[in-house]
């Protein structure tokens, strides 16, 4: 799984890989190995692969975390990379338009059929890359005026996924 922890303004490239009873982390270039333990509903438990062992108190709300270990404490937004994309091609877009593939995948299924009123956000399809399935959402409010996959289809990076067309959504 990779994502973007986002601390103080600065985007921390992370990777996690499941390794046996504990994962592999990827932090920036550094690789390193841990087991997580939970040892209460907010407490946890971490050992590094030299043996250093660590408890810290684990808060979440929403994509924000909030880690405190000894007598400081850090907050880190933790950040979908495909969120990032999709915000960035609809800053450029304006919304409506060409539902594109942000990555190389699979359509698992149709959420909605052509001819669908949405708003914004409503979930359109689901593309399962790189072992996670992800809800491509409407960019705007508008009419699915075309859809171009079916479930099972493959597609690349860029491909053509759906077209809504602006305009006005009943309540």
């Amino acid at each position: 799984m990779r994502f973007i922890a986002r601390r103080e303004g600065v985007d921390i490239p992370v990777e996690v890989k499941r390794a046996g009873g504990g994962y592999r982390l990827k932090i920036g270039d550094r690789w390193m190995t841990a087991d997580l333990v939970e040892a209460g509903p907010v407490l946890r438990s971490l050992r590094l692969e030299d043996g250093t062992q660590f408890s810290f108190v684990h808060h979440r709300s929403g994509t924000t975390h909030e880690i405190s270990l000894s007598a400081s404490t850090v907050h880190v937004d933790v950040i979908d990379p495909l969120s990032l994309k999709r915000k960035r091609r609809e800053d450029e877009t304006g919304g409506a338009g060409m539902v594109k593939a942000l990555m190389p995948g699979r359509i698992v299924r149709l959420l909605v059929e052509q001819g669908a009123s949405v708003r914004k956000g409503t979930g359109l399809l689901v593309l399962e890359a790189m072992k996670m399935e992800n809800e491509i959402q409407s960019p705007a409010d508008g009419v699915v005026d075309q859809i171009f996959v079916k479930a099972g289809d493959t597609v690349e990076n860029g491909a053509d996924l759906a077209h809504v067309a602006p305009g006005q959504v009943g309540s």
